[in-house]
């Protein structure tokens, strides 16, 4: 799976994720990518990046991470970028919570199994994961998806992709979980502590940051047990409130798998 990892300058976690085995072929390659932002992407990244010839970019970073840590790419252009700022609060509830807490590691680890549960439903970020999946079956790629890691909001739609390609569920997993070894997160550690003291005015020790390092497959599937809390299956949430119904599907397929 290591060679799905793109070795850039200044961008983190850029992979494709096609590729893999699905109900009818294989995902191809070469038109699906996930990635961190592009904040410290390299003269170099920024050539390398062009030659992809993507369609469009969804953006799923909240306001404050676009303002705080612009793109350097794609710059003006014609290459669209969505992004949505629907019922934005400057801190989401999720995040809130932290800091009426002792910021430990098990608060940590709450918050984030809570955010992932929001996420299928959050209204901006159900706009944005609709924005991706219409975009694929309406345009085609190549299409890039991301965050500020690209791999907790990232981890998901990329998973809810692979879900309507016909990716078994181990597979999705195995690639959601390829974050780890993709980026060497103990490195960035200085940085997200920083950002997160500054996000709660609290200081947060490095014990209580780890389980917010890296991706675990435990919130992934958090993720998946608040969609099955209101629905009997992916395929009926996706449909009922991502707007992807059978018909979206088979195009999807017909696009993506070969």
């Amino acid at each position: 799976m290591q060679d799905r990892v793109a070795a850039l300058e200044g961008v983190l976690n850029f992979r494709d994720f096609g590729g893999y085995p699905a109900a009818q072929g294989h995902v191809v390659r070469g038109q699906l990518f996930r990635t961190a932002s592009f904040a410290e992407a390299s003269e170099k990244d920024i050539a390398w990046l062009e030659s992809l010839g993507a369609r469009f970019i969804v953006d799923l970073r909240r306001p404050e991470e676009r303002s705080d840590q612009p793109n350097r790419w794609p710059g003006e252009g014609n290459l669209p970028v969505h992004t949505n700022d629907e019922g934005y609060r400057e801190i989401p509830a999720h995040l809130a919570v932290l800091t009426q807490t002792d910021l430990s590691a098990d608060s940590v680890r709450d918050y984030m199994f809570t955010a992932y549960a929001n996420y299928p439903y959050e209204p901006r970020y159900v706009a944005l994961f609709r924005a991706f999946l219409h975009g694929l079956a309406e345009q085609g790629g190549p299409a890039i998806v991301h965050c500020a890691a690209g791999k907790d909001r990232t981890g998901v739609i990329c998973a809810l992709t692979l879900t309507a390609l016909g990716v078994d569920h181990d597979t999705i997993v195995a690639d959601y979980e390829l974050t780890n070894t993709a980026v060497d997160y103990m490195a960035r550690l200085p940085a997200i502590r920083e950002r997160m003291e500054a996000r709660t005015g609290k200081p947060v020790s490095e014990e209580a940051l780890r389980p917010m390092l890296g991706v675990h497959a435990d919130y992934l599937a958090a993720a998946f047990a608040a969609i099955h809390a209101k629905y009997p299956d992916v395929p009926t949430y996706m449909a009922d409130v991502l707007g992807v119904d059978a018909e979206m599907v088979r195009d999807l397929r017909a696009k993506f798998v070969r």
